[in-house]
């Protein structure tokens, strides 16, 4: 068996820039048809921060899906833009839905959206209850509102495809506290918390054609990281979000290789290495 080249219908999250602008690149590269979202369709937001007393909060950061978009149709497929909050429940459903409509079903979906705001990265003493439980909810539950209407679809095709971006976070111990090194114990608990879906979505829905993935997409450098290294006057660290680009199709042309690790965490370097992609 080898891969399947058949052009997909995709659902990337939080694809305005970053992780999910090269994933939604490299899918629409391959002939795939692509679903936007992002916070706003047109026009930079202003970055929510990482935490209560982040100074880059309110920096307009470059990109929108509009222009992602756009670019993803130079490659001959459709690409549609759509606006989701994930602090809203009903504009996750909404989107998902819209995504369906757009392009007539969708058998892939990429979460890698994550919630930017106050909470993710304050340490314990200063994180209320109220803003734990905002970044869990857009963070772990946001993911799982989308499954649950894309689900049906996602079964139908035959092929269905989950693939959630995950995050060392989800299950190393920091070894310094967030602000010298480490993260915050809300950002901590909400990928942990998602990084637990893919596995039981796999064994429950394997029997229905259905793959689930966790990508580990590594230390990848940010807009905000730039943002944030210019500022500071000193280089960002972090590797190209290419790299984790090239893992999504990689997982999504659904080689042998892929296939067999199906339920698991794929970590982006070492598969790009492994399989000289």
């Amino acid at each position: 068996m080898g891969t399947d080249e058949r052009p997909r219908a995709v659902l990337v999250t939080g694809a305005s820039r970053g992780i999910g602008k090269e994933i939604a690149l490299a899918l629409a590269s391959a002939g795939h048809d692509v679903a936007l979202t992002a916070r706003a369709v047109s026009g930079g937001l202003p970055y929510g921060g990482s935490s209560t007393t982040d100074d880059l909060a309110g920096v307009v950061l470059p990109g929108s899906v509009d222009e992602v978009a756009e670019k993803c149709r130079t490659f001959g497929v459709r690409a549609v833009p759509i606006a989701m909050d994930l602090t809203d429940p009903a504009s996750i459903e909404s989107a998902a839905n819209t995504a369906i409509d757009a392009l007539g079903h969708i058998d892939t979906f990429v979460a890698n959206a994550i919630y930017q705001g106050p909470g993710i990265n304050d340490r314990f003493e200063e994180l209320s209850i109220s803003l734990l439980r905002t970044v869990i909810e857009a963070d772990a539950i946001g993911p799982m509102i989308s499954l649950k209407v894309l689900m049906s679809s996602m079964v139908a095709s035959g092929r269905g495809l989950f693939i959630n971006v995950t995050s060392g976070t989800a299950t190393l111990v920091p070894r310094a506290p967030v602000g010298e090194g480490g993260w915050g114990i809300a950002y901590a608990m909400a990928k942990g918390s998602a990084h637990r879906i893919a596995g039981v979505l796999n064994a429950e829905y394997a029997d229905r054609g259905v793959r689930a993935y966790n990508l580990n997409p590594g230390h990848v450098t940010t807009d905000a990281m730039r943002e944030r290294a210019k500022r500071m006057g000193v280089e960002p660290t972090g590797q190209s979000a290419e790299i984790p680009a090239k893992a999504a199709a990689w997982i999504v042309a659904g080689s042998p290789d892929a296939v067999a690790l199906a339920g698991k965490e794929v970590v982006a370097r070492d598969v790009v290495t492994t399989f000289n992609l």
